[in-house]
């Protein structure tokens, strides 16, 4: 297949900060990439929102620069899918308009509803509701629905549709509303992906206003003439539903080959989980999902501030740089790092800034530093931060082996964070592990495209998608001189949250 008859593919990524797209060809090779940028709203403690009119203004913006690209061939495009932050709920009335702000992944605002759930039903009885165990935590549907219906009844008695960010983008392009089962658990069942029973009852939310839910390679439905004109796609192009961002970068680091592959996505929170040939019967705190195609699962868990930790330290330390390129910052402060030896003089960092997620799934964890001293300097807090996140990567991926019995063969790293180096090295040092970041960080976008691609039958299932699309880096080797000491660390840092948790009670 030359270059010039090679069908193009536009992958989408709704993320936290910024919508992501890239045109894709089917060898992998990104011809194009684009970016719009968004807010996070935080109006109070533990609220996280957004404009759902943001979603829809950066995609028709990416699309635009995309079909703009002098490598872009409108009538070479096959597909369009978008991969999105999930579970953050954008609610429409019965006009299909957003009644109020979507609410984001890591809002908190739920926790108590959350426990409420948990008490009354018990994780048992929800985990066979929702047709999967997930630790109860307040990025449940059923929680917010709870709290909704608590603090702002208007908005349940206006509620017709529920859809995610992606859903979302996808609506707006195609007037349809549809969803993959996954992407929307909590709302679906993930046997039957109809909508969970009791959804009313526990979450006062009404099961008509979920959309119909498929697997993340269907057809949704075609490009509008409306959006063909506005952006340039050529009129009926195909739109494929698409995973979550987690789910979707993972497939494009092409961790769902091989039993045995692990992966890190790194990015405003760290994603990392290990492909396994079987579902485990026992999750332990992790979460575990269905490869499509592959008769693979993934067993994974999800932490709630990882870049965001490192863009945090950056701005409390005020790392100073003469030059105004974006990265230029991150640059200086990992820099900064690399000049602290291993174990960051003593110091020990907990990443639970916003709470946390997996492994220990409690929205009140706050983050700490322990270790400090008169010579503490801002270097040492900056590489405490990346051993930090390292460590609860190395915490998801042990009992990730624990659960899954599979051992681990490699690490593929995904998403901004793969971009640091030292980061990588840190994190190979601190598992022990061989860390393999993938030849692109956009590897949602990636992942999405590669989903259109077999959406449309160009290729015939991921796994040779994958073959095709997925291209990796140098590996980094774990440093034997450093294991010691991070052993300590990690020790340390298994202990610190019980042990401050405990002072709380």
């Amino acid at each position: 297949m030359s270059a010039k008859t090679t069908p193009q593919y536009i992958g989408l990524d709704v993320g936290t900060t910024s919508l992501k797209g890239a045109l894709i060809d089917a060898s992998g090779t990104f011809l194009a990439i684009a970016s719009v940028a968004y807010g996070v709203s935080r109006p109070r403690p533990g609220w996280s929102e957004q404009d759902p009119a943001d979603y829809e203004s950066a995609a028709i913006q990416c699309i635009r620069q995309l079909i703009a690209s002098p490598h872009a061939d409108p009538s070479r495009i096959a597909a369009l899918c978008s991969s999105g932050q999930a579970p953050t709920l954008v609610l429409l009335d019965r006009d299909r308009k957003p009644i109020r702000p979507a609410i984001l992944w890591q809002d908190t605002r739920a926790a108590a509803e959350a426990a409420e759930l948990s008490n009354a039903s018990g994780s048992a009885t929800l985990h066979d509701l929702l047709g999967m165990r997930w630790p109860v935590d307040a990025s449940w549907p059923l929680a917010r629905g709870r709290w909704l219906a608590r603090h702002e009844p208007g908005t349940i008695a206006r509620l017709a549709h529920i859809l995610l960010p992606k859903d979302y983008v996808h609506f707006i392009l195609t007037g349809s509303m549809r969803t993959d089962a996954w992407s929307a658990k909590g709302l679906v069942h993930q046997g039957t992906m109809l909508p969970i029973s009791g959804m009313r009852d526990l979450g006062n939310l009404p099961p008509e206003a979920v959309p119909d839910a498929g697997t993340p390679r269907d057809v949704v439905g075609t490009i509008t003439a409306e959006i063909a004109r506005a952006t340039g796609l050529p009129p009926g192009l195909r739109v494929v539903c698409g995973w979550s961002d987690a789910m979707a970068a993972m497939l494009g680091s092409g961790a769902f080959g091989h039993p045995g592959t692990a992966c890190d996505v790194s990015g405003t929170s760290e994603v990392a989980g290990v492909t396994v040939p079987a579902e485990a019967q026992d999750t332990g705190p992790l979460m575990t999902a269905r490869i499509v195609d592959t008769g693979r699962w993934i067993l994974y868990g999800p932490t709630q501030a990882s870049g965001a930790s490192l863009g945090w330290i950056m701005r409390t330390v005020d790392v100073q740089v003469a030059e105004s390129a974006p990265d230029a910052r991150q640059a200086a402060a990992l820099a900064l790092a690399a000049t602290i030896e291993p174990g960051a003089g003593g110091l020990t960092f907990l990443p639970y800034l916003e709470g946390e997620r997996a492994p220990i799934w409690n929205p009140h964890a706050r983050g700490a530093f322990t270790g400090l001293s008169i010579s503490t300097e801002p270097g040492h807090l900056i590489r405490a931060v990346l051993e930090g996140v390292a460590c609860s990567v190395r915490h998801i991926l042990e009992y990730a082996v624990q659960y899954g019995h599979t051992p681990i063969r490699e690490v593929r790293v995904a998403g901004g964070g793969a971009r640091a180096q030292l980061w990588n090295q840190i994190k190979a040092d601190l598992t022990g592990l061989a860390f393999r970041p993938c030849a692109t960080t956009e590897n949602g976008v990636l992942g999405s495209a590669m989903l259109g691609a077999v959406g449309v039958g160009d290729f015939a299932d991921l796994s040779s998608a994958g073959d095709s699309m997925v291209h990796l880096g140098q590996t980094v080797h774990p440093d034997p001189a450093s294991r010691e000491i991070y052993d300590q660390l990690f020790r340390r840092y298994v202990g610190l949250y019980p042990a401050i948790n405990a002072q709380h009670l």
